[in-house]
């Protein structure tokens, strides 16, 4: 029995956020073209940004909302509040034109963007003397995950057994993000039931969860 062609995304025009870190980016463009990143100076403006910063960009690139093939973002872990904004945004976007939502992981995105010796470890801040970190391999076949997300002690040494290049979170790039679309391993469309991943509650969360009485006190 046939099946219906898989979409190529590796030819399409599409919107790519990173807003998991203290430096929100977006880029517009096809997976071998992703252009610049351009960035939002301040990520508590990105509330109010985002949505100008998106309508600029398209017009400077004489690109008009219908002609997105899709819109892709960064999945997390990271930052909680630019996450939820990011992601919010890009859920909105996509029911509004009809198009398919993509997602990666933002620290697999700093990891392409520094791509060279295999495999690449990411390190994200994660406060309170942690660290988010992951590591991937790139190959023509596509992308392997070496570690999964996870958070560990901040200076934990690496068990990878090998050289490794490092990335952080200023090389998270939603243009490095764009060129993972239709690659083995690498950004993936989602459904509706999709739910990103957070790493951990945002801290105003864990201050009312500390402060909130025990059950059946």
């Amino acid at each position: 029995m046939s099946t219906a062609p898989t979409f190529d995304f590796r030819l399409s025009t599409l919107l790519s956020l990173d807003t998991a870190t203290d430096r929100p980016t977006l880029a517009l463009g096809t997976p071998g073209d992703p252009g610049a990143d351009v960035v939002i100076p301040h990520r508590h403006d990105l509330s109010r940004e985002i949505d100008a910063v998106t309508r600029r960009l398209l017009r400077e690139r004489s690109i008009t909302p219908g002609q997105l093939a899709g819109v892709l973002v960064g999945d997390g872990p990271g930052s909680f509040t630019g996450l939820r904004i990011g992601i919010a945004f890009a859920r909105g976007l996509t029911r509004a034109l009809g198009v398919p939502l993509l997602v990666a992981p933002s620290m697999m995105g700093a990891a392409r963007a520094v791509a060279g010796l295999d495999p690449v470890v990411v390190d994200y801040d994660a406060l309170r003397g942690e660290c988010y970190r992951a590591a991937w391999s790139f190959a023509p076949s596509g992308v392997e995950q070496r570690l999964a997300p996870a958070i560990v002690r901040t200076g934990e040494p690496v068990a990878l057994g090998a050289p490794v290049a490092r990335a952080g979170a200023g090389h998270a790039s939603a243009a490095a993000l764009l060129r993972l679309a239709g690659v083995p391993g690498g950004a993936r469309p989602v459904d509706s039931s999709w739910e990103p991943t957070y790493g951990r509650p945002a801290e105003a969360e864990v201050r009312r969860l500390a402060t909130q009485p025990a059950a059946g006190r």
